[in-house]
């Protein structure tokens, strides 16, 4: 009966405790639960609450923790200038309503979605993906609930007539990797990337290692082996197939060809046939369900090439098994040749069964093209028989033929309309149209659905006693009325009545603003985890959570930040170091340093590079060249042009197997599985990237430009106007007299250096670079 397995239940709020000679005004009572639940813990210690951190480390803290940016001048400048007991809640909101909100949260995100833009592995190469990235952003900022926003990631293609946003959001589970490397077997690598969003669906968004039990059953929490196949049953029966173009996808049209989609759909409904209006608008726009090639078997000079396509020589064979006609009468497929003069069969059931149709294949020079066949309307379950001929092949070894995929359909309804010919034109140049893509989520039909099986001793190979989809008896019940899929799935885990999904978020929050979690162990919650230092405030925020602010992670947010204790000064005491010295009863400040993705946009934002756009495509800074040594495709870092160079980190392009040097020194994951927590290191790669790196030089050059054109005359004006940007509050004057010091040596040497011209300018440079690699800098205070 651990306490994480228990439902979440409302805990009552301690009294409010007076602490005698408490610092500045917190001997107040608070009203706030949070206040009130840490008190109770810090009077049974024999500790007191610290005085309020000073106004210009509160601004800064709390910026880079809403919007991971320090603040702009204008709010700041308006803040500090402020004595009013109402202005930090009005800052609190308008940081919460600050476009870079989305872009920080989502910063966390990417890590539990395994985001990246190539796709592993060995050949790990590049896959067209941001779109989801750029949904996370407005999800958080338009703070869509936390229910729907797992909702849509975990089961988006199964709402309703879902729209482009479901479907993006379903790209948090097609973030799997895709092993490109020819030779590999497909079906294993499809079985790898399932039992990865099993074990990512668990760690993410339960806080739960579930991985294990694919093996065994968990030999300390209440978790068998079976629930491990019955759970992965949910997603075995997706459309992925590591195909080399990660189908399924989402074609993004062009607004022209989108309009003229909506007109061939319009048309369809208006003719009387809304339900081919609907397979249409899915074909188009999905290429699904289709037949991937790779799914063939039974090869005679014929072979699957890289093991990506179906590829046919002289006189190959090959099978397509189990097709459902359905009564359909025809074959839509991707296919290029290198050669005319090709004939290509189809039989059924075997290679001398029914005939269905022989074809000539024209020469499309090594380019992909849609074609299709018609045939009498065929019933039932066959397998496919395919053949090739062409007598312009040179040798048995010459490949003449090749297929991505196929679909079965029918013939465009509509034919005595007069306006058939161009809405036919139209569905056919749709079809073919180039579009930008991203890889979804999308059942298979019926007829398609892949049995389920224990996996014995965890091994893919050893099929065991067959599953149904379910989940563990040890938590909450299945919900009423809930369909056996995704979107049943999603039900279950954003249930009042399960343990684990809002005490998840509650964790992950407050370790993103306190630098550890309730739970230290962010990606275990269960018996083997590190027992909750406040478990009444825990359950309290999780019950708020979802019965008070309905999944609003914004409110949740606001409620902590404007606790007495999250505002108090990290200044840490004797007293502290004796009884607390890891600060887990919060008798003081959140002290820790920034995230890698921090520090690069902090160090930006200071000196006044940063680019404030947003959304679109990944972009190439700084990177030295050989970084990246791509095999099979060469693929080169191509460093981008104008404010591309200078966009927030989470922008920056993303290899697995090369992940940004710079963001790696300060603890960024490779992303080739779920990571729930980043653990902080300090060594000396992090300050040569800091003091080294091209982005952290530039950003010092152009914060001692600005310092010398905004600070005033002289060099001491110019240092605490730096000092003010980089800190927000005067500088100290011992800190003046240092940095003072340093402007006026490195001034005198570079003035008896003839090369240089701006000694002035370089040594405030010298002194920037002091600025961005201070500790109190790098640190969130």
């Amino acid at each position: 009966e651990h306490w994480a397995y228990q439902p979440v239940r409302p805990v009552k709020i301690p009294g409010a405790l007076k602490f005698a000679g408490a610092a500045s005004d917190y001997s107040r009572e608070s009203d706030n639960g949070i206040d009130r639940f840490i008190r109770q813990k810090l009077r049974e210690i024999g500790l007191r609450p610290s005085a309020p951190a000073g106004a210009g480390t509160l601004l800064r803290r709390l910026s880079l923790d809403l919007t991971g940016l320090p603040p702009a001048e204008s709010l700041a400048g308006w803040f500090l200038s402020r004595d009013d007991p109402e202005a930090y809640g009005a800052l609190v909101d308008s940081l919460l309503a600050s476009p870079h909100y989305g872009e920080r949260w989502a910063a966390l995100w990417l890590d539990l979605a395994r985001y990246a833009d190539t796709k592993g592995y060995e050949r790990d190469d590049h896959r067209d993906i941001w779109q989801y990235r750029d949904w996370l952003i407005r999800a958080f900022n338009a703070d869509m609930p936390y229910d729907t926003f797992i909702t849509w990631q975990l089961a988006g293609d199964l709402l309703p007539d879902p729209w482009d946003d479901p479907f993006i959001a379903t790209a948090f589970h097609r973030n799997t990797m895709t092993n490109d490397e020819g030779g590999t077997d497909n079906e294993e690598f499809r079985v790898a990337a399932v039992i990865d969003r099993v074990n990512t669906t668990w760690e993410a968004l339960m806080g739960t290692t579930f991985s294990c039990v694919q093996c065994h059953s968990h030999p300390y929490d209440p978790f068998r082996l079976e629930d491990y196949y019955r759970f992965m049953a949910f997603f075995n029966n997706t459309r992925d197939e590591d195909t080399y173009h990660d189908y399924p996808l989402l074609r993004h049209l062009n607004a022209d060809d989108n309009r003229r989609l909506d007109s061939l759909v319009h048309w369809l409904e208006a003719a009387g046939h809304p339900g081919r209006a609907g397979e249409v608008y899915r074909f188009i726009r999905t290429w699904q369900p289709a037949f991937n090639s790779l799914t063939a078997d039974e090869f005679t000079n014929s072979e699957l090439a890289d093991t990506k396509w179906l590829v046919f020589r002289q006189d190959g064979r090959a099978r397509l098994r189990g097709v459902d006609f359905d009564g359909r009468s025809r074959l839509v497929y991707r296919y290029m040749s290198w050669l005319p003069g090709g004939t290509w069969t189809l039989h059924l059931d075997s290679a001398e069964g029914t005939l269905l149709r022989s074809v000539q294949i024209d020469d499309t020079r090594g380019q992909w093209q849609t074609g299709y066949i018609d045939f009498k309307p065929v019933e039932g379950l066959h397998d496919l028989h395919f053949s090739y001929r062409n007598p312009n092949l040179k040798s048995e070894e010459q490949n003449g033929l090749m297929f991505d995929w196929f679909y079965l359909t029918d013939e465009l309804p509509g034919e005595n309309d007069p306006d058939y010919p161009y809405y036919l034109a139209t569905y056919w140049d749709l079809i073919s149209a180039p579009a930008p893509t991203t890889p979804i989520m999308m059942d298979n039909p019926p007829s398609r659905s892949r049995p389920n099986y224990v996996f014995e001793r965890g091994n893919w190979l050893e099929r065991g006693a067959p599953v149904e989809p379910g989940v563990p008896a040890s938590l909450n019940p299945w919900p009423e009325d809930a369909p056996p899929n995704r979107l049943g799935l999603a039900a279950w885990m954003t249930s009042a009545e399960n343990p684990l999904t809002a005490r998840t978020l509650v964790n992950r929050i407050w370790e993103q603003l306190y630098g550890r979690g309730l739970v230290e162990t962010l990606e275990d919650l269960g018996s083997q985890g590190a027992a909750p230092s406040h478990p009444e405030l825990l359950d309290h925020l999780a019950w708020k959570f979802m019965h008070e602010y309905g999944w609003s992670i914004k409110r949740l947010l606001k409620y902590i930040v404007m606790s007495d204790s999250y505002r108090q000064s990290s200044v840490t005491l004797a007293e502290h170091l004796e009884k607390d010295p890891y600060n887990l009863h919060y008798a003081r400040g959140p002290r820790l340093r920034l995230s890698a993705e921090q520090i690069r946009d902090q160090a930006l934002a200071v000196s006044g590079l940063l680019s404030p756009k947003m959304y679109g495509a990944p972009v190439m800074p700084y990177q030295p060249e050989g970084i990246w040594l791509s095999p099979y495709n060469a693929a080169r870092w191509k460093l981008s042009e104008g404010e591309d160079q200078y966009r927030r980190a989470l922008y920056t392009y993303w290899k697995r197997t090369s992940p940004y040097p710079s963001m790696i020194g300060f603890d960024a994951m490779a992303r080739e599985v779920c990571s729930a927590r980043r653990i902080r290191t300090n060594t000396p790669l992090q300050a040569l990237v800091t003091l080294n790196d091209s982005a952290y030089v530039e950003a010092a050059r152009h914060l001692a430009q600005r310092m010398r054109s905004s600070g005033g005359d002289s060099p001491a004006s110019r240092i605490a106007y730096g000092y003010r940007r980089a800190l927000f509050r005067d500088i100290e004057p011992e800190r003046a007299q240092i940095l003072g010091e340093l402007y006026r040596k490195a001034n005198e040497q570079y003035l008896g250096t003839k090369e240089v011209q701006d000694p002035d300018l370089l040594a405030l440079e010298l002194v920037a670079t002091a600025l961005l690699n201070l500790d109190e800098f790098l640190t969130k205070n």
